[in-house]
């Protein structure tokens, strides 16, 4: 069988569960198999996948404890020696122990990346988001400007070449997302989240953005195709409530999806006098 079959059907698996509020064990077992039969393979194939998937997560979680856990325990020690230091007047044990804890501060910044990363785009995910911008209510901890950027006709590119290529392409969106300088966080499926200082800044740089984009031709598979994305931006004040902003903003980019839609069209169209 096909890993790279495999591996795009457990992927859309997940991403049909994740858009799902309540997922039953009746929901989950038909989605299942209406996505193994559309790639013609045998669930049991793609159960085994799903499972691989699992233990690989679980796995990666388990280590992240034991980095944790051994650098607690370092951090602990150097500053144990730190206080012993400076209650005996050791400057030579001092600088040891102060050389100790930034070796320790610059793997724990690792540590925090790799948890804090979204695995196939490397822009931020939603922890990261909720680590840094939100308090314990969901509510901004200051004031931002609040962009949401989602991909147009993604799932028609997915349906046509494929999900490997549907992670080209968010690959791809996202690296030119993060030119406008401003964090990143990858949302869900194929919606993205930039944090801007101001609406202002936030306009100018995603106008500027999107318009570098369309001009760009992508190929895959000897066919050629052309992305977008809409946005809509919301200026959110301190201690507003997170969702209430996201939907605000969200209201936006629909109406600027129309707009766009109405310019471009689909990316399959002809490019170059190529039918793609």
């Amino acid at each position: 069988m096909d890993k790279a079959l495999i591996k795009a059907a457990s992927q859309e698996c997940k991403s049909a569960i994740d858009a799902l509020d309540i997922v039953t064990p009746t929901i989950y077992t038909a989605l299942f198999a209406e996505i193994a039969n559309k790639y013609g393979i045998e669930s049991s194939d793609l159960l085994e996948a799903e499972c691989e998937s699992l233990d690989e997560q679980v796995k990666k979680l388990l280590e992240l404890n034991d980095k944790s856990s051994e650098q607690v325990m370092r951090l602990d020690k150097s500053s144990q020696k730190a206080l012993k230091a400076m209650q005996e007047s050791d400057e030579t044990l001092l600088k040891e122990s102060i050389d100790e804890t930034q070796v320790l501060r610059r793997e724990i910044e690792r540590l925090k990346e790799s948890v804090y990363k979204d695995a196939l785009t490397q822009t931020w995910n939603r922890k990261w988001l909720d680590a840094n911008l939100l308090d314990e209510e969901g509510r901004f901890k200051k004031s931002c400007t609040l962009a949401i950027v989602d991909l147009n006709y993604f799932k028609q590119i997915n349906d046509t070449l494929g999900h490997i290529a549907g992670d080209k392409v968010l690959k791809y969106i996202s690296s030119h997302l993060k030119t406008v300088g401003a964090p990143v966080v990858r949302y869900g499926g194929d919606e993205f989240l930039i944090i801007f200082n101001s609406q202002t800044e936030a306009q100018k740089k995603l106008h500027e953005c999107r318009e570098s984009l369309l001009k760009m031709a992508l190929k895959y598979n000897n066919t050629s195709f052309k992305t977008s994305f809409s946005y809509g931006i919301h200026p959110c004040t301190e201690e507003e409530y997170f969702p209430e902003a996201l939907e605000t903003a969200d209201k936006k980019m629909y109406e600027d999806k129309k707009a766009i839609k109405e310019r471009i069209g689909p990316p399959f169209e002809e490019i170059d006098g190529n039918k793609a």
